[in-house]
């Protein structure tokens, strides 16, 4: 799914959506009901946007894939083979190498043996995926920082928490 940026017809359609929608406060401790919830799936599906306009350029100036920036956050974090790649990012292996390709044709990351069993290959960004890779969490960062700014750090760090329960509980 492509999404140019901005689009005002699109963000119309969707803004009709929150018009439909009570501006009440509901008193403290009321109970969720569907406008709570169809209104937090639409945060959760559609707030994804800016995520994705943050690793835009370093995704065009380098011809990779739709998951090639996300990779390299995977690989500085540790996640240093293909076959935990492919099971993190929920693809199957050919679908990998060919991303794997991409940045290795674009001098972001390079492969060797694995330290401890050679017939694994092992990941690492090269200088210029380091580089990428910080200029990615800078718009990350800038995006989020911007976008939360009228919430306190404890607001932030709740709704991280009930995020990653959210994340957790799918997969039971």
């Amino acid at each position: 799914m492509t999404i140019k940026h901005p689009n005002p017809v699109r963000d119309a359609i969707l803004n009709r959506i929150g018009e439909q929608v009570s501006h009440v406060e509901p008193p403290a401790g009321a109970p969720l009901t569907w406008d709570d919830i169809g209104l937090l799936c639409h945060g959760l599906v559609f707030a994804q946007r800016p995520i994705l306009a943050a690793t835009k350029d370093v995704t065009e100036r380098n011809s990779l894939g739709p998951r090639g920036a996300w990779l390299l956050n995977l690989i500085s974090a540790g996640v240093n083979f293909p076959h935990e790649l492919s099971e993190v990012m929920g693809i199957g292996r050919s679908l990998m190498s060919a991303e794997l390709a991409r940045l290795t044709d674009a001098g972001l990351i390079v492969s060797k043996p694995g330290a401890t069993d050679k017939r694994r290959t092992e990941l690492a960004l090269t200088d210029k995926g380091e580089a990428e890779h910080k200029v990615i969490h800078a718009e990350i960062e800038r995006i989020l920082r911007a976008g939360l700014a009228n919430y306190s750090p404890d607001e932030v760090r709740l709704v991280t928490r009930m995020l990653r329960d959210m994340r957790e509980s799918a997969g039971a």
